[in-house]
């Protein structure tokens, strides 16, 4: 009888494709391997590179990721963490939306090992693996004055905006500028704009999106301010190309009259036309080291913030000044 029990039972396994339910192993306090990873948008690239890198460096440790998206919108980030909470993660590596309000204190998190990416001063004991974007910005303003540039405009890209131009110093040097990459760049600016001893002008500032339509406005709205400008800092690749199109229909030359430098130094860099110089913060190792940190710390091991250095990639949208 117990044979022909188990043949039976065995049968049936078989016949419903049963797999050993994996939150009743997560309660006897086995781990599962697997980590999640919740980024704000997947189609952009840098976005997707840093997924790229995570998902390899997961492999080499024979850990699994599941990937979330936020979709540029904080309620379906709330959504997209309950259900990563409900899945059995390890872990979680986080990469926020930036929006104004303040990050989810979700129970679910309570007791889940987390590493935020890509932000700085996010959750107070997290550690937090980011890009260096005081210096990207720093970087950038630097070198086009010492292209002979003197008036340098600024497009600050928010997924939504928490600041003016008139606060925004104010909102740059609080606690909340970490949630916000832009804010620690337009930190760099202004760094970099006080050493060579000229004075800010917030005239030359405009809050955008990420988007390429995003930096045709803005560049619009630049030259509809009637001000000089004789180049400009764009929030993203992506953005410095709708700039340079503005530009060019409107028959500014680019990189003689007006210099443009994009932040990313992603896939379109090289083909716009002229190609872009932009700041590069290698967003692949951002994603492995955020996993390296995870890993660590599911370990068992005690992990510090991780600082990714940025670099400026020299192309030809950007030109010595000519009086």
């Amino acid at each position: 009888m117990r044979e022909d029990l188990q043949t039976r039972v065995w049968e049936a396994v078989k016949k419903l494709n049963y797999r050993p339910n994996v939150a009743a192993r997560f309660m006897k306090g086995q781990t599962t391997n697997t980590i999640g990873m919740l980024v704000p948008d997947v189609s952009h690239p840098f976005f997707s590179a840093m997924i790229a890198g995570a998902i390899l460096k997961a492999q080499e440790i024979e850990h699994v990721i599941i990937i979330s998206t936020a979709d540029g919108k904080r309620e379906i980030e709330k959504a997209a963490i309950d259900s990563l909470a409900r899945t059995v993660v390890d872990g979680l590596i986080y990469c926020p939306v930036s929006t104004g309000d303040p990050l989810p204190e979700i129970e679910s998190f309570k007791d889940l090992p987390i590493v935020v990416v890509g932000r700085r001063n996010v959750f107070e004991s997290k550690p937090h693996v980011y890009t260096d974007n005081v210096k990207g910005g720093y970087l950038a303003t630097r070198y086009l004055l010492r292209l002979g540039r003197k008036r340098v405009g600024f497009l600050a890209g928010f997924w939504s905006t928490p600041c003016t131009v008139d606060n925004i110093r104010e909102v740059a040097s609080s606690k909340e500028a970490g949630k916000y990459t832009t804010l620690d760049r337009y930190t760099g600016y202004r760094r970099a704009l006080d050493e060579e001893g000229i004075e800010y002008d917030p005239s030359l500032v405009v809050l955008c999106g990420y988007s390429y339509e995003a930096g045709y406005e803005a560049a619009r709205e630049l030259l509809e301010r009637m001000i000089e400008v004789d180049s400009v800092i764009a929030a993203n690749d992506l953005v410095a190309a709708g700039v340079i199109a503005f530009f060019t229909d409107q028959g500014v030359n680019v990189p003689d009259q007006i210099s443009v430098v994009g932040y990313d130094n992603n896939l379109i860099a090289p083909i716009t036309i002229p190609t872009l110089t932009s700041v590069d913060q290698d967003p692949r190792t951002l994603g492995s080291e955020s996993v390296v940190a995870l890993s660590k710390i599911l370990s068992g091991k005690k992990v510090s913030d991780t600082i990714i250095d940025v670099k400026l990639t020299i192309r030809n949208s950007t030109s010595v000044m000519h009086h």
